[in-house]
């Protein structure tokens, strides 16, 4: 691919591709250097076994199209690594169901919980059944046997995603509590955000976790700087980092705004590190990586920022691609825990004719939702959020566009139709994607066309992308439930275990439903 500029095995992106992605037009001439001093190679341990399990969360198959159109089209590229890997004789392509036992829709807590144990569990639990027998993980398991295992996350660490691979908490926002399972589990990496969980002024019971990490022989670095410092990847110490009080920003906005992109690593940049680290064990590694700011991209309806943290993702294949070369016992497994907000890109204009243009429309943002709304207040003029969003969007909206916004953040608003609890986002995507045309079929308006049909996951199946050391043998080529995976990574390093489970019925009798406002609390604290 022409997508980065390597210095060795490391990802740098190039200034070209900073320019794209930053927007027409502007001058980003101080941008820093996204790429790391880290070692070219890494020599395979003699008999090691590693399994890569990657994770674009809330990641479906529209926001992948919508991903891989920019960059063959508006950036000039010759292809994605998604789609490169989807064409190779050698992968295996297969769909997977994702439902709960609380419902066909998941969220990521079981979605995770069912990768991790085989066995489904309910909503927001992570790696135990609602009668709260526990359910044995594959990182538990493959601890046990030698391997190592680690994590990374563009999402809080403590978020579900990699949560549930460690944690056995009846409530996944319980994050503080996750934050200590993780000091006592004591994988050798852990990147991503969430400091507010290890950070003594943060914490409600004002537990130092950075210090009880670097007590228990971590190297502990809460910046990028530290991250990329010499001798941390070859540093025999296990690795511990947290970059961001929350989720670590948007990769729309780390490529915008150089203070966030000084401070917080690239999704590459963390997996190169973490490879180099786990590859010199003699057993070899499980290591989860997850995107996981595609949900929340989705969830805010936000489709540049989906398609933008999806090419991080997509730079990152890139990345594992390079360590797979020179270390051929890697099995990769590239999936999404369920859909999110029926991201489409609609056909517009007669016979779709402008749905191209319509899609490069979004091309010129320089901010997602969640940087726009920094900048919003309830009591915000229509004036004043007229001239913030179309700052950061580059769309010129009408007065009542600009009330309309102002209208969402008011605490009495309530959409209308449809179920778009997460406002004014919802609001600002469907002013972002409003294209519409006259009788002659000339637009009136013409902006994007990425449609939402809601603020929330959605059911569809996802795609299984397997590839590497015995991808064919595992069965991964046809539709499966999403718990057989934990079946593969058993088999790929050897283990058998069977967790307990519980069937739907059963779960019935442990279901608990959550007021408006609880739920609203809940989808307030996994985006923001």
């Amino acid at each position: 691919m022409k997508s980065t500029k390597l210095v060795g095995a490391s990802a740098e992106i190039s200034r070209r591709d900073l320019l794209k992605i930053a927007g027409a037009g502007a001058m980003y001439g101080i941008l820093p250097t996204l790429g790391s001093t880290a070692k070219a190679s890494v020599q395979p341990a003699s008999g090691a076994r590693n399994v890569i399990f990657v994770v674009g969360d809330g990641m479906p198959l529209g926001v992948i199209k919508g991903m891989h159109e920019t960059r063959t089209r508006f950036f000039g590229e010759e292809g994605s690594n998604f789609y490169a890997r989807m064409k190779d004789r050698t992968s295996v392509l297969g769909y997977m169901s994702t439902g709960s036992l609380s419902s066909i829709v998941t969220d990521s807590a079981p979605a995770s919980v069912a990768w991790s144990t085989g066995s489904k569990t309910m909503n927001r639990i992570l790696a135990v059944l609602p009668d709260k027998r526990p359910l044995k993980t594959i990182f538990e398991l493959a601890k046990e046997q030698g391997y190592a295992t680690g994590m990374v996350t563009t999402a809080r660490l403590t978020h579900a995603t990699p949560a549930a691979w460690v944690s056995h908490q009846l409530q996944r926002d319980n994050e503080d509590a996750i934050a200590l399972d993780y000091l006592k589990f004591r994988p050798e990496v852990l990147l991503g955000g969430g400091s507010r969980h290890f950070d003594p002024a943060k914490r409600k019971d004002k537990k130092d976790l950075y210090r009880a990490f670097a007590e228990a022989g971590y190297d502990v670095v809460k910046e990028r700087g530290g991250l990329l410092a010499p001798g941390i990847s070859s540093s025999a110490r296990p690795l511990m980092g947290s970059f961001n009080e929350s989720h670590i920003s948007y990769y729309l906005d780390r490529v915008n705004n150089q203070d966030l992109g000084r401070q917080e690593p690239s999704l590459p940049e963390m997996t190169e590190i973490a490879l180099q680290k786990l590859a010199t064990n003699p057993k070899g590694f499980i290591l989860q990586v997850e995107a996981g700011r595609i949900d929340h991209a989705n969830h805010s309806n936000d489709a540049w920022a989906a398609i933008q943290d999806t090419y991080e993702l997509d730079l990152t294949l890139g990345v594992i691609d390079r360590f797979l070369k020179a270390n051929r016992h890697t099995l990769v497994i590239v999936t999404s825990d369920h859909g999110n907000g029926g991201w489409g890109i609609n056909g517009t204009g007669t016979e779709y004719n402008d749905s191209t243009e319509a899609l490069k429309k979004y091309l010129p943002m320089t901010g997602s939702f969640e940087m726009i709304k920094r900048y919003l207040k309830r009591n915000s003029s229509a004036a004043e959020v007229r001239d913030i969003f179309e700052k950061y969007t580059r769309f010129r909206i009408s007065d009542p566009e600009a009330a309309m916004i102002q209208q969402a953040m008011q605490p009495d608003y309530h959409p209308y139709p449809g179920d778009f609890i997460v406002q004014p986002d919802g609001i600002m995507g469907r002013i972002l994607a409003d294209s519409h045309y006259g009788k002659g079929g000339a637009p009136l308006v013409r902006r994007g066309n990425v449609g939402f049909t809601s603020t929330n996951h959605t059911a569809e199946d996802q795609i299984i992308l397997a590839y590497g050391h015995r991808a064919q043998e595992l069965g991964l080529g046809r539709h499966v439930d999403n718990t057989y995976l934990f079946s593969v990574m058993c088999d790929f390093i050897g283990v058998k275990y069977q967790n307990p489970v519980m069937t739907e019925e059963e779960a019935k009798a442990y279901l608990k439903v959550a007021s408006a406002r609880d739920w609203e609390r809940h989808m307030e604290l996994h985006i923001a």
